[in-house]
Parts: C-alpha cells; sequence; structure tokens
C-alpha cells in the first residue's frame, strides 16, 4: 500500500524531502513497514459513542453499537458483529454496505454505492443501521491504513504547527478518488516522534457545516501497533478548534492479528 520513499519521491515530486521524512518517522512509530503488511485485522471492543452528530443521527434509537468492530485495513473492509441485531453482521467493503446472517451469511439488506444516497438534502436525514455502517466503515478502514497510505495521495503543503517547544508536522494531502472517506483533501498532524496526533477533514456525507479535528487519543500499543482508545472530534473553523463536541467514540480495548 504504501512504496518505498525514494522511489515515490522519483515518481511523485510533489512529494518534498521534508513531507517524506515526516511520513517515515510516522511509519516507524506506527509499527514500520514489515509490521503493516504483516497486519490482518484490528478489532475494537466499543463503550460508547456519543456527541452532536451520533445524537443527531440517531444512535441509540435507528442504529445501535455493535459488538465488535472488525477492521481489516488493507482490503478496506470493516465488519461489525452483532449489528444491527445479534444474529446479524454489518459488512462495509470499499464503499459498499451490507448487513448478512452470521449464521449463513444471507444477505438481507445492502447497497453497492451507498456514498450516491447521501446526495442533495438527503444528507441530512437521521441515520439507518445501512448509513451509519457506511459512515463508520470507511472512517475505521481509512483512520487505521495511516499513517502508511499517506503516500498514495498527493501533497499540497507541508508546514508547522503548534508550540517552538513542541512543533508539530502538518502535511495537507490530496487523497486518490477512489477511497471512501471523509473527504477528498484532510490535514495529518504529526509529533516529532512521528505520532499521529490531530486529523481535521470535513465529513461531506454529514453536510457543510461537519468540519472537524480529529484527535487520536488515550493511545496505547496492541502487538506493536498503537491504537486510540479514544477519537475525539472538536467542531472546527479553519484550523481553530471549537468547544463543542462533534462525535467522541471510546473503546474498553483492542486486539491485532498479524500473519
Amino acid at each position: 500500500m504504501i512504496a518505498n520513499s525514494c522511489e515515490h519521491a522519483a515518481e511523485n515530486p510533489g512529494w518534498t524531502p521534508h513531507a517524506l521524512d515526516v511520513v517515515e518517522r510516522a511509519c516507524a512509530y506506527h509499527g514500520g513497514l514489515g509490521l503493516w503488511r504483516r497486519l490482518r485485522t484490528i478489532r475494537l471492543i466499543p463503550d460508547r459513542l456519543s456527541g452532536l452528530v451520533p445524537w443527531l443521527k440517531g444512535v441509540g434509537r435507528t442504529f445501535p453499537l455493535p459488538e465488535v468492530f472488525e477492521v481489516a485495513p488493507h482490503e478496506r473492509i470493516a465488519r461489525f458483529i452483532g449489528y444491527p441485531g445479534p444474529e446479524q453482521v454489518g459488512v462495509f467493503q470499499d464503499g459498499g454496505v451490507r448487513i448478512e446472517r452470521v449464521d449463513d451469511k444471507v444477505v438481507s439488506t445492502e447497497s453497492n454505492n451507498h456514498r450516491s444516497s447521501f446526495r442533495g438534502f438527503s444528507k441530512y436525514r437521521r441515520w439507518s443501521a445501512l448509513d451509519a455502517l457506511y459512515f463508520f466503515g470507511y472512517a475505521l478502514t481509512h483512520y487505521h491504513s495511516l499513517p502508511f497510505s499517506l503516500l498514495e495521495g498527493r501533497l499540497i503543503r507541508a508546514t508547522t504547527s503548534g508550540t517552538s517547544r513542541a512543533p508539530l508536522d502538518v502535511l495537507e494531502i490530496e487523497l486518490p478518488a477512489d477511497l471512501p472517506t471523509h473527504s477528498r483533501v484532510q490535514r495529518f498532524y504529526f509529533d516529532g516522534e512521528g505520532r499521529l496526533t490531530r486529523h481535521d477533514y470535513h465529513a461531506e456525507i454529514i453536510g457543510c457545516w461537519a468540519r472537524g479535528a480529529h484527535f487520536w487519543n488515550r493511545q496505547v500499543r496492541v502487538a506493536g501497533f498503537p491504537v486510540s482508545l479514544e477519537r475525539l472530534v472538536l467542531a472546527r473553523v479553519g484550523t481553530r478548534t471549537c468547544p463543542l463536541t462533534a462525535l467522541r467514540a471510546t473503546f474498553l480495548g483492542a486486539e491485532v492479528d498479524v500473519e
């Protein structure tokens, strides 16, 4: 999924040496390319989902939390175990979604190009089980491919943020058109160790107002991979955050399966 940075620099001169160094440092911090290539799945046990967006969209009313999230980032697959019912599994697969029975995998409902259903005023609806499966499915598969998948995008600019004592490297990247994610252009903030600490995007399928600063908190290492057990998204105007929690997701634990 990610090329050697020197080879990539030759293929895409838009990536500067400094930006390539940031990605290399980030990949090393996040377990290294060897471990990333052997990654099979990440399993997350959800605890709580709160904030303005889940409340508006119907969490606990029109869609539940699954028992387990199982994410295979290389294949862009996320399986929601026990979703939306105890004998069902929700499957996000590279932009398509379906709900199937646990025992025989018979599909009860599916949508192969679900993003198109959010066009126009449809994006303001309360979410169905398929809608939430699509949103959280693409989010989890993309989040857990980072930072290894960044070189697939086009570097727009590399800047710094934070304080002189704790500067952050900021990469603004145009992501590939075929990648299911929040928006085409996103910003990624890395500390001096290479840890991804913040991630800015526009959640387009929610609305023009849904611009967030996503903080990757409570990171623990599982089988060598840093996994965030809290994901906090604050409302954002430009690069400034607002004291409004758009979304907060917490997890009880994580498991990582590698070859």
